[in-house]
């Protein structure tokens, strides 16, 4: 069963770097756009959201996928510069039956990106 679940996170996290690599290769302006508000928000030291990211974005820049946010934040968690803290509800519609977790830096990695 672990071999099982190693193998499926591993496949999540490749799709998670091929997301970003396309990301980068049509629109590479959303994922910096959102690695540096994500940046920030670590920097803040406060628990966050992906819509606290969404909204940090400049409107004119859009994603190539609706996953290139989702990657993002997970490959940032595989790297356990955040961790969840929480859960919560979203608003908007296409996430309203999804796992939405709040997230908050582990522990001195705000310094780290200063």
């Amino acid at each position: 069963m672990a071999d099982q679940l190693a193998l499926g996170f591993a496949d999540r996290h490749a799709g998670q770097e091929a997301n970003l690599a396309a990301a980068v290769a049509m629109n590479g302006d959303y994922r910096a756009e959102a690695e540096a508000a994500l940046a920030e928000l670590v920097r803040e030291g406060r628990p966050f959201t992906a819509e606290d990211v969404r909204k940090a974005v400049p409107k004119e820049v859009e994603p190539h996928s609706p996953n290139v946010l989702p990657s993002v934040l997970g490959t940032w968690a595989a790297r356990r510069l955040i961790v969840p803290c929480g859960e919560y509800r979203s608003r908007r519609r296409s996430r309203r039956a999804s796992r939405n977790r709040v997230w908050i830096a582990r522990g001195p990695v705000a310094e780290t990106l200063s």
